[in-house]
């Protein structure tokens, strides 16, 4: 009877994360074949080829690029993940809070982690900014943006914010996390696998625990988080 269940509630888990546990899976392993792929130095020739794009679009862009990095670091990351968990506890959404403040602990842990496993050194083609000290690989910006940004978006459908005003936040979001990660390698100090790699991580993560809390979040079985009693 024990092994007759068992299909059965694995069917069940992948019906309730439905979407969460396939982009976890598919994330992770992207994640991982790009990393062995940059070890071998397979990619050497792409991270090239589309770094060389990007260096020369220098000059035209400087200050959005600036402020693109400069917000998507750490401090900025930091700073919207303290200020969101802080909104949602005085609105009194505890488990979102939470939520909030586990996706961001998390994406900084696997940030050290992943750079001290992988150990990359930096490219050489520095451009205007000081390059960092860490390691390369996956970009810090890249998974921080990524992971914080992500998990707003995934708040902002658990809190239930109107449909037409999610959608404009929801894209603008999205053109952030992508300027983010651009501007790493238009300064040169990021190879483009290292922002490919820090996203795909991050969306890993964040798929995962978005299944855990919110298992119907998406798509199309919005679970509302209830209203706060009174």
């Amino acid at each position: 009877m024990a092994m007759s269940s068992a299909p059965q509630r694995a069917l069940a888990f992948l019906l309730r994360h439905r979407w969460s546990v396939p982009l976890s899976v598919a994330s992770t392993l992207s994640f991982l074949y790009l990393g062995a792929e940059m070890r071998d130095g397979d990619l050497d020739g792409l991270d090239a080829a589309v770094a060389g794009v990007v260096h020369g679009w220098r000059g035209s862009f400087d200050p959005p690029m600036l402020l693109l990095t400069q917000t998507g670091g750490g401090r900025g990351m930091t700073t919207v993940c303290v200020l969101t968990v802080v909104a949602l506890l005085l609105v009194r959404r505890r488990r979102t809070a939470l939520f909030m403040g586990l996706a961001g602990l998390g994406t900084l842990l696997l940030i050290t982690t992943l750079k001290l496993l992988f150990h990359r050194a930096r490219p050489d083609l520095v451009y205007l900014i000081d390059s960092p000290s860490s390691f390369s690989f996956p970009s810090g910006h890249a998974m921080g943006s990524m992971g914080i940004m992500a998990s707003v978006v995934v708040v902002l459908y658990a809190v239930g914010m109107p449909r037409l005003l999610r959608r404009v936040v929801v894209t603008l979001i999205g053109l952030y996390v992508v300027g983010v990660a651009l501007s790493r390698v238009y300064f040169g100090v990021h190879y483009p696998s290292d922002v490919i790699g820090g996203q795909l991580g991050a969306a890993a993560w964040v798929s995962a625990l978005t299944g855990w809390f919110y298992p119907r979040l998406f798509p199309g079985e919005e679970t509302v988080e209830p209203a706060p009693s009174p």
